[in-house]
């Protein structure tokens, strides 16, 4: 894409087309209402790991003891084609002080055949069963290529 835009230094007010490349913003807006339990007392210590096509783009931070926050955390990202095509999985994880982190659940999210790509639920599952949900927006937008 080609953008015209207004210079604004001392080189005169004529449009210089400007080069633009796509992002994706990704935003972990919450974890919602989390069932399943891998600690004996008190509640999960939730974080979530975020993939597009099999990739590890990024986490968020693990927030102590409960079973629903609002993160709004952001993950940026550029993919080779549309972005609309990148296939976003999510793994709720409970950080554990001792011993490895344990998984409470994971889902998927498909923006090719989704009509809003803002405030979607994405529904985990663990063995099968419903444990609950994390709510994202994705922001595609073009950035100005220097």
């Amino acid at each position: 894409a080609v953008v015209s835009t207004q210079s604004t230094g001392g080189h005169g007010s004529a449009a210089h087309p400007v080069e633009t490349t796509t992002i994706v913003e990704l935003y972990i807006d919450s974890i919602n209402n989390i069932t399943r339990k891998t600690d004996v007392i008190g509640s999960i210590d939730p974080y979530v790991i975020v993939y597009a096509n099999d990739k590890l783009l990024g986490k968020t931070k693990p927030v102590n003891n409960t079973s629903s926050v609002v993160l709004n955390e952001l993950i940026t990202f550029k993919t080779k084609g549309d972005p609309k095509t990148a296939k976003l999985s999510f793994t709720l994880m409970d950080k554990d002080d001792i011993g490895d982190d344990d998984e409470v659940g994971s889902g998927s999210f498909n923006p090719a055949v989704e009509e809003s790509l803002t405030n979607q639920l994405v529904h985990l599952k663990y063995k099968g069963k419903d444990i609950g949900s994390i709510s994202i927006t994705m922001n595609i937008r073009d950035i100005p290529l220097i």
